[in-house]
């Protein structure tokens, strides 16, 4: 069952952005930090089913077979389902296209039986892109906040064939780690959320690492988030990245979390002090006054269980917030949340 406690509550809550309005010259698809052809397919060949639309003047190179392009693309309304799973079990990436993209893709997911996990379980129809990757450890999940079709669709598949690789400044290693983890534990993961909204972009990442012994499971759990301001998103640079709150709660005990509170490589690190057994709570925030184009901030969490955590699941929001400094007024900030209760299969999802 869901946890109850009030970190979940707060978890949960708070979706969406809010705050002033300000423009952006960048196209709402263009993920990427630096200005790029949201019709510049020139990622390789291309499987396009029919029913997905590409962006005005777009020419990719694209062939016949799913399994024989870079990335496979099919519509949301599921006609093309097993098409889409031989791509996957061909090791080709796919990425589902339209209404409610997620709920599609999770379904292809389950159907694969490889071991999977979304950083959140709900969905929306104005999901537009989700995407799924073949690894040695299983499927790596992209799912796309803010991005329009067609014209965001080729920033989208781009990021999905080339994800952010992002260092974290602060040490968020685990100091009481049970023997034998990191020889023994799987992998399961990446899964992202790339979003963009009226002022800049975001990246967040959650991967699990799960481990067994003879009378408990351990679950290793990382949540990353990277916060780029307005210029470094292609906007008008307006809104700077001011802070990333990385929530968690757990239906189990937390055995330790990372990183302490303390101050490191331009970043404050503050620990919620009414933090509780089965939640974590860390903020991050540029020290200073000067102005951060974008940083990356990450958390892992331990926790133990006495059963099989099949599917494994937690409640947890990575918060992003940007500042527009004024001079003569008060500093306008804008919020934007990605709260949900995270769900990951390690034998697969078809008992689901």
């Amino acid at each position: 069952m869901p946890s109850r406690s009030r970190r979940a509550l707060l978890a949960a809550a708070g979706t969406g952005f809010a705050g002033g309005l300000a423009g952006c010259s960048a196209r709402i698809g263009d993920l990427s930090t630096a200005q790029t052809d949201p019709n510049d397919f020139d990622v390789g060949p291309v499987y396009v089913a029919d029913g997905v639309r590409l962006p005005d003047g777009a020419g990719p190179r694209t062939v016949e077979d799913p399994t024989g392009g870079r990335v496979a693309l099919f519509p949301s309304d599921g006609t093309d389902r097993e098409a889409a799973l031989s791509a996957l079990r061909g090791a080709t990436p796919v990425a589902v296209v339209g209404r409610s993209a997620q709920a599609t893709l999770m379904d292809l997911c389950a159907a694969d039986g490889r071991p999977y996990g979304f950083a959140s379980n709900s969905w929306g129809p104005t999901t537009r892109v989700a995407a799924a990757v073949p690894s040695d450890d299983g499927l790596v999940t992209h799912v796309f906040e803010g991005v329009e079709v067609p014209s965001g669709l080729a920033g989208a598949v781009a990021r999905v064939l080339d994800p952010p690789r992002t260092a974290c400044p602060v040490d968020a290693e685990l100091s009481d780690r049970p023997p034998g983890l990191d020889d023994g534990a799987r992998t399961l993961g990446p899964s992202y959320v790339h979003g963009r909204n009226d002022v800049a972009a975001f990246t967040r990442r959650d991967a699990v690492r799960v481990a067994s012994d003879a009378d408990r499971t351990h679950v290793e759990l990382e949540l990353r988030g990277t916060i780029r301001g307005g210029e470094s998103a292609g906007c008008d640079g307006a809104y700077a990245a001011d802070q990333v709150r990385l929530v968690a709660s757990f239906d189990g005990d937390v055995r330790s979390t990372a990183p302490p509170a303390g101050e490191t490589a331009g970043l404050e690190v503050r620990r919620v002090a009414e933090e509780t057994g089965d939640a974590v709570d860390h903020r991050f925030t540029r020290s200073g006054d000067g102005v951060r184009p974008e940083f990356t901030a990450c958390q892992r969490s331990l926790v133990t269980a006495t059963e099989t955590l099949d599917p494994f699941s937690y409640v947890a929001n990575a918060r992003f917030r940007w500042r527009d400094r004024r001079i003569l007024r008060e500093d306008d900030l804008w919020h934007h949340h990605t709260p949900g209760r995270a769900v990951w299969y390690p034998d697969g999802g078809r008992s689901a």
